[in-house]
């Protein structure tokens, strides 16, 4: 299975890393940004202009999507917790059971092992 999800994301990377790569070739033109709240000018390749934005905005993405999951994840810990009390709950239960089986053997094996009352002399 993990050979196929290799494969598999082989096949999907390859492609899209031959456009990327494509794409940073043929756009070498210097494109100049100006940054509004400052008087700043910034120069820089359109390919590495368009990378930039898309990292920032995988980032951002990343982050919101960690952020709206964390309800899944508190949800999930109290799962965990309390599957961990049901087997502890479980596992004491068990330990009673076993108890009161060997205390009913126990006793099973006395009651067999007394000596029975004397026969009463009728003579």
């Amino acid at each position: 299975m993990r050979l196929i999800a290799k494969l598999f994301g082989i096949i999907i990377t390859l492609p899209i890393l031959l456009v990327a790569i494509s794409f940073a070739i043929s756009n070498t033109d210097i494109l100049t940004l100006h940054l509004w709240p400052f008087s700043t000018e910034v120069s820089l390749p359109t390919a590495l202009a368009l990378f930039i934005v898309l990292i920032f905005g995988f980032l951002i993405g990343a982050v919101a999507t960690f952020l709206g999951a964390g309800s899944l994840r508190r949800r999930v810990r109290n799962a965990e917790y309390r599957l961990r009390q049901m087997e502890m709950e479980q596992a004491r239960i068990a330990r009673e059971k076993d108890a009161t089986a060997a205390k009913a053997e126990k006793d099973a094996i006395a009651l067999a092992q007394r000596p029975s009352a004397p026969a009463l002399a009728a003579e």
